[in-house]
């Protein structure tokens, strides 16, 4: 039979059963999010030739080999997993290794093979200010560090290019955790104010939101699943950072990303899960690097609501024909 002339399971309820199927929709489910930033590059560059976005770069051999690893780890949800994705093609290429992994590792649960695109995932443009001084301060620091390797001798007297993938990871990686929490960690900065991070979590906070409440409504009763965001680094940093959550072993509310051990790193995650109860009322927690966090459901109200904001914002200056804040 094809899959066209399939019937719907909901074909061999009964009305009394499809009626209460729809009722305890949302009811006693669990969703475990994975914020997961892409594997490895085969080039380690941060941004394109142009210098007006993100490197287009796909992940290396040994990128993939670590994301089938990686999914190869995970305990899956009893209803298995689905994807989502930035529109960079490597974001698609790390759900792939790792998915491969993951259904390795439980082979009885279904991996649900489309991704989808979620604009929210992809890298922020900001204003050209903001790009330009992130990228040379980025510039300057890999190229110090290149300096000191060759010196020192742990890297040969080549041009970066010519360094392998796991090279150029190190210095990239290195390179650039100073400019990104002196654009989240110091309002102050001049890149704080050409691009706030405040708008960045805010923009992230509407897709936290409907991955969370909005996305258990819409589940059968009992459902459990694993929900793989593959994004890159920059997009959800400024959110970690925002005060929406408190660290639950001393209450301390979390406003600086370097008191969450700093950005993504390369195949770096954290993880969020919303379970619902037999009322269908929902509670979100956040795991990052071990330690757990409540959310200020307040907090996240506001960036949402500031979120959507500017999601109206943009949206206008796309139809007339003018950039916004996020390219």
């Amino acid at each position: 039979m094809s899959e066209t002339n399939k019937p719907s399971p909901l074909d061999i309820l009964s009305e009394n059963e499809i009626r209460e199927l729809r009722e305890n929709r949302g009811k006693n489910v669990t969703i475990y999010n994975h914020w997961v930033r892409h594997s490895q590059k085969s080039s380690g560059e941060v941004f394109n030739s142009e210098k007006t976005g993100i490197s287009l770069s796909n992940i290396s051999p040994g990128g993939a080999v670590r994301a089938k690893e990686r999914g190869a780890t995970y305990e899956a949800g009893k209803h298995g997993a689905k994807g989502y994705k930035s529109t960079s093609e490597r974001t698609q290429e790390t759900f792939d290794a790792l998915m491969r992994g993951y259904a390795e590792s439980n082979p009885d649960v279904v991996v649900r093979e489309k991704v989808r695109i979620d604009k929210a995932l992809v890298a922020p443009s900001g204003t050209p200010e903001f790009l330009k001084e992130y990228e040379q301060k980025w510039g300057d620091n890999k190229k110090e560090l290149l300096k000191q390797g060759i010196e020192s001798g742990k890297y040969p007297n080549v041009e970066f290019g010519k360094l392998t993938p796991d090279q150029q990871e190190e210095i990239v990686e290195t390179a650039e955790e100073p400019v990104i929490l002196e654009w989240i960690d110091n309002p102050e900065s001049t890149m704080a104010k050409n691009f706030p991070p405040r708008m960045q979590a805010a923009n992230f906070a509407v897709l936290f939101g409907r991955r969370h409440g909005l996305m258990a409504e819409r589940l059968n009763a009992g459902s459990e699943a694993d929900i793989f965001h593959n994004t890159h680094k920059t997009v959800t940093e400024a959110f970690l950072a925002s005060g929406v959550l408190i660290r639950k072993s001393d209450n301390a509310r979390i406003t600086k990303l370097g008191e969450v051990g700093g950005s993504l790193k390369i195949l770096d995650e954290w993880e969020s899960e919303v379970s619902t109860n037999e009322k269908g009322e929902p509670t979100v927690s956040v795991k990052i690097r071990g330690q757990e966090y409540k959310v200020d459901d307040e907090v996240l109200k506001q960036l949402i609501a500031e979120g959507i904001t500017q999601e109206r914002k943009d949206k206008t200056l796309r139809q007339k024909g003018n950039v916004s804040f996020y390219g």
